[in-house]
């Protein structure tokens, strides 16, 4: 490595350093949802961002509890986040390149398997009540990546909502507003897409090819919708989307760019769950999905095709004490009408289908004096019609990935609130349609097998 890289790294390295000192420090700029509730962090989250049922209480009633009881906050509820870590892929991989470290904040080494995220992220959210019933979570992320329409950052997944409460049928009942720029990120249980196990992952390690268009719509779009949660039992939600390339939807798109999806008009999302909680048990059951038109290669002078995503998902989450265990599980079914991409040629068939499944189990112990310790393992399943022309990173032109995640996570005791350090392990077993030479080039789908540390720091 030559002296100008160790350079960058000693100089990346320093600046880790004073953000992890002044995230250990008791300073008024601590996180802002704690500074406004006045409540420990575990009182909303076993692991940020996993929700605890006082944590899904306060985003339905729109993140604007706080311990005065005031209409207005005293100052913006800000708050940033940083996120190091280091991406080690098994098998060198021939077209990841990183540039410089000003310019993408990131290091290579020369066998290509290797790379530094300093930092791999870095985003600032207004994370707080606006006024009275009014709040928001609103995220600006400056990622690996360079934008050309004229923003500094991404505009990542938000949420702005109003929300209320009255009675009906002599239950309590919470409705709201929330517009937002990701279908699901609205959501309160880690089951759907946008607050999903792995929370955090590299930004350069190879993904499998397919996979339903709701995971890939983060500030793609912009929308509306209102909600209702009737008596701790049942939840329903109903929002409309078009895309934020253009018109009153562009700012939930600010600093993206190229668009990897063009919504043809709108594009309904629905949502229903059921919720039981007893004692330090919860459990919830439900479904959600979206219908919608995108264009062909995200290029409007192109036709469309057609999307239909069915989801059914179930969390089962149980607190106590020192101890936090949850299991998620998610199967997505997709319908595509692929009549736009059969006609443009990039489509082998006029429809195809896609399943997607996933299902994780947590484990936290914490300990005032030594942290909280803990971990995730995770199994997912991606399989779908054979394609050639749609699926071209695969020999046989079959989109099935299947494999494993485990996770292990140290939170540091109270001197150090805000810091998660993760060590992730991806293992592939399938991968675009086969376990050996997947790509006629003799890839393996070992060889994408990924280890990522992060460091994840709040102040």
């Amino acid at each position: 490595m030559d002296n100008s890289k160790i350079c960058k790294i000693i100089i990346s390295l320093v600046i880790l350093g004073l953000l992890l000192i002044f995230a250990a420090t008791e300073t008024p700029a601590v996180p802002s949802f704690k500074r406004q509730t006045g409540q420990d962090c575990y009182a909303c989250h076993t692991v940020f961002p996993e929700l605890t049922p006082i944590g899904r209480a306060f985003k339905l009633t729109g993140y604007v509890l706080n311990k005065k009881g005031d209409k207005c906050p005293p100052y913006p509820p800000l708050t940033a986040m940083t996120l190091f870590s280091n991406t080690h892929i098994d098998k060198s991989q021939p077209g990841l390149v990183a540039p410089d470290i000003w310019s993408r904040h990131s290091l290579t080494s020369d066998n290509s398997n290797d790379v530094i995220g300093s930092p791999q992220q870095f985003t600032m959210l207004y994370a707080g009540q606006i006024y009275d019933k009014i709040g928001a979570f609103i995220q600006g992320s400056y990622f690996n990546t360079t934008t050309s329409r004229g923003f500094p950052m991404i505009v990542d997944s938000s949420d702005i909502r109003y929300a209320n409460s009255t009675q009906l049928c002599d239950k309590d009942l919470i409705f709201g507003v929330t517009v937002n720029n990701d279908p699901s990120v609205e959501d309160v249980w880690n089951t759907t897409p946008a607050f999903s196990f792995p929370y955090a992952v590299s930004s350069v390690a190879p993904v499998p090819a397919a996979t339903p268009l709701i995971n890939t719509l983060s500030s793609q779009v912009g929308g509306a919708g209102v909600y209702f949660y009737w008596n701790n039992t049942i939840y329903v939600l109903a929002s409309l989307y078009r895309t934020a390339y253009n018109g009153i939807t562009f700012p939930f798109g600010a600093g993206v760019t190229p668009f990897a999806v063009q919504v043809d008009g709108g594009l309904p999302y629905w949502r229903i769950a059921f919720t039981r909680q007893f004692g330090p048990h919860s459990l919830e059951i439900g479904t959600f999905g979206l219908v919608g038109d995108t264009f062909v290669g995200a290029d409007r002078s192109q036709p469309t095709d057609h999307f239909t995503d069915v989801a059914v998902d179930a969390q089962y989450q149980y607190l106590f004490d020192k101890h936090s265990f949850s299991l998620q599980t998610t199967w997505i079914h997709e319908d595509q009408n692929r009549s736009g991409s059969f006609a443009a040629s990039a489509a082998s068939n006029t429809s195809d289908t896609i399943d997607s499944y996933k299902i994780t189990g947590n484990y936290y112990y914490r300990s005032q004096n030594c942290g909280t310790i803990g971990g995730s393992a995770g199994f997912f399943s991606i399989t779908g019609d054979t394609d050639p022309l749609l699926y071209s990173e695969s020999a046989n032109g079959s989109p099935d990935s299947r494999g494993a995640i485990l996770e292990l996570d140290y939170l540091p005791p109270w001197k150090w609130p805000y810091t998660k350090f993760s060590l992730q392990y991806i293992i592939y077993n399938k991968f675009n349609g086969g376990s050996t030479n997947y790509d006629g080039f003799g890839h393996n789908a070992s060889d994408n097998n990924t280890l990522f540390f992060l460091i994840w720091t709040a102040f």
